[in-house]
C-alpha cells in the first residue's frame, strides 16, 4: 500500500488543517484503472463508430472514431469527478478524491481546468508530482486542487452559537478543527490552533469568551465559547 502523507493546508487565520495528500503511487494506480475503464468504453465507441459509418452515414467513421475519442478522453474524467464529487472510478476504488486547496469540494469549473490539460500531464505530470510536496501535477496547479485519501467521515460538532458575519468558511474550519482536536498527534499544535480561533473570537466576538477562565484548555474555551456539542 502506498505510504500516505500528512500535509497542511491553511483554514481561518492561518490555522492549519492536516490531510493525507496522495502520492504518485497511489494517484498513478488510481489513473491505470481509469484508463483502463476509459480503453472499454473507448473500444466500445469504435465498434459503435464502424457500425455508423457502415449502416448510416458511410464514410464518416473517421470522423465519429476521432471526435468520439476526444470527448471520452477529455470528458470521462471531467464529468465523473464534476457528478462525483471529485472521483473517478479509479479514484473511488482507491478512496482518492480531488478537493481545493482548502479541503472543501470544488466546483465544476475548477474540475474542467484541471482535466484540460490531462494529456500534457501524461508527460510532465509523473515528474511534477515526484518534485511537489503535495504531489500537485500542472493541471492541479491551474486549478488549485489537490487529491487526497478519503477517511472516515468525522462526526462535527454542533455549534450553538458563532460570531456575527462568520461564514461558511469559517464554521466549516472550527467545526474540522473541534471534530479533530482529539486525534491531533501533538496537543500542541491543538492548543495553538485553539488559541487563534480564541483571538478571531476575541475579534470578532468578545462578548461570547465573557465569564471564561483566563486559564482553561484553549480547546475546552472554544468549545465552551461556541456552545459546541458533539453532533
Amino acid at each position: 500500500m502506498a505510504e500516505i502523507r500528512r500535509e497542511s493546508i491553511l483554514g481561518l487565520d492561518n490555522i492549519r488543517l492536516d490531510l493525507p495528500v496522495a502520492g504518485l503511487g497511489s494517484r498513478s494506480l488510481a489513473a491505470f484503472l481509469d484508463y483502463l475503464g476509459l480503453g472499454v468504453v473507448g473500444f466500445a465507441w469504435i465498434v459503435v463508430s464502424v457500425v455508423l459509418g457502415t449502416q448510416v452515414a458511410r464514410g464518416w467513421t473517421p470522423v465519429f472514431v476521432v471526435a468520439g475519442l476526444f470527448l471520452l478522453d477529455w470528458g470521462y474524467f471531467a464529468v465523473q469527478e464534476i457528478l462525483g464529487g471529485g472521483r473517478t472510478l479509479g479514484k473511488r476504488l482507491l478512496k482518492l478524491r480531488v478537493v481545493t486547496a482548502e479541503g472543501g469540494t470544488p466546483g465544476a469549473g475548477p474540475l474542467l481546468i484541471r482535466n484540460l490539460v490531462r494529456s500534457l500531464d501524461l508527460f510532465c505530470g509523473p515528474l511534477l508530482m515526484a518534485l511537489d510536496p503535495l504531489s500537485r501535477r500542472l493541471g492541479d496547479r491551474l486549478a488549485g486542487t489537490l487529491v487526497v485519501h478519503e477517511r472516515e467521515r468525522e462526526a462535527a460538532p454542533l455549534l450553538g452559537r458563532v460570531p456575527p458575519g462568520w461564514g461558511a468558511r469559517e464554521l466549516a474550519v472550527v467545526e474540522a478543527f473541534l471534530a479533530r482536536a482529539r486525534t491531533l498527534g501533538d496537543p500542541a499544535v491543538a492548543r495553538e490552533m485553539a488559541e487563534r480561533i480564541l483571538l478571531r473570537i476575541r475579534r470578532d466576538a468578545p462578548e461570547l469568551l465573557a465569564g471564561l477562565d483566563p486559564g482553561a484548555d484553549p480547546v475546552a474555551a472554544v468549545r465552551q465559547a461556541l456552545q459546541a456539542e458533539e453532533g
